[in-house]
C-alpha cells in the first residue's frame, strides 16, 4: 500500500492476486485513506484481547501464537465490539497474578489515534511519548490497526530527505 501510488495498476493487479483474501481487505481499506494520514501508514498486525478475562486466559491464548507481531509491547484491549477500552503491558502481564482479571491491571488512559490523523502529528508524538507502538482506531472508537515505531522512523526519513534535496532545489520525485 506504502508503495502503490508509485507503480502501474497492472503490476498491483497482478501482486493482489497473490495475496489472501485478508491481506487483499487490509490493502483496500490502507488504500483507502490520504498518504499523509495514519490510516495509509498503520499495520494490521496486532494483539487484541477483552478486558474481562483474566491474566491465565491472556497467558493460554498467547502460547498459540507462532509469533508475535513486530514491536509488539502491549496488547490492546477491546470490548465485544471491538471497542478500545485500554492496553496491557507485558509487563503486567507477566508480574501479575493470573488469577487477576485484565480489567484491574490495564491501562484505560492511553495514546490513541484515529486514521484520519496526519502522520506528522502522530510523528511528534511518539517522539514525545517515546511510543513503540499505538492502537489506531476508526471515528467510532473501534479498533482497526496500529502505528508502529518503524513505520514512524520511515516517515520522519522521507520528510528529512525531501527538505534536504529542497534546499539544493530539488524536488523528491527529481532523478539526480
Amino acid at each position: 500500500a506504502e508503495i502503490a501510488n508509485k507503480i502501474p495498476n497492472e503490476i498491483i493487479e497482478k501482486v493482489s492476486e497473490g495475496l489472501s483474501i485478508q491481506e487483499k481487505e487490509q490493502f483496500r481499506v490502507a488504500m483507502s485513506y490520504p498518504i499523509d494520514s495514519v490510516g495509509s501508514h498503520m499495520d494490521f498486525e496486532m494483539i487484541s484481547i477483552r478486558d474481562n478475562i483474566k491474566l491465565e486466559v491472556v497467558h493460554r491464548y498467547l502460547r498459540r501464537i507462532d509469533k508475535f507481531p513486530p514491536h509488539t509491547n502491549k496488547l490492546f484491549v477491546v470490548d465485544r465490539n471491538n471497542f478500545l477500552k485500554g492496553s496491557l503491558s507485558l509487563e503486567n502481564l507477566l508480574i501479575k497474578e493470573p488469577e487477576v482479571s485484565v480489567i484491574h491491571v490495564m491501562q484505560k488512559e492511553i495514546i490513541f489515534f484515529n486514521v484520519k490523523d496526519k502522520i506528522e502529528d502522530v510523528s511528534l508524538a511518539f517522539e514525545r511519548y517515546d511510543l513503540i507502538s499505538a492502537p489506531v482506531v476508526d471515528n467510532n472508537g473501534r479498533l482497526i490497526g496500529r502505528v508502529i515505531a518503524s513505520e514512524i522512523v520511515d516517515v520522519i526519513r522521507e520528510e528529512n530527505d525531501s527538505e534536504v534535496l529542497a534546499s539544493v532545489g530539488l524536488q523528491h520525485q527529481e532523478d539526480i
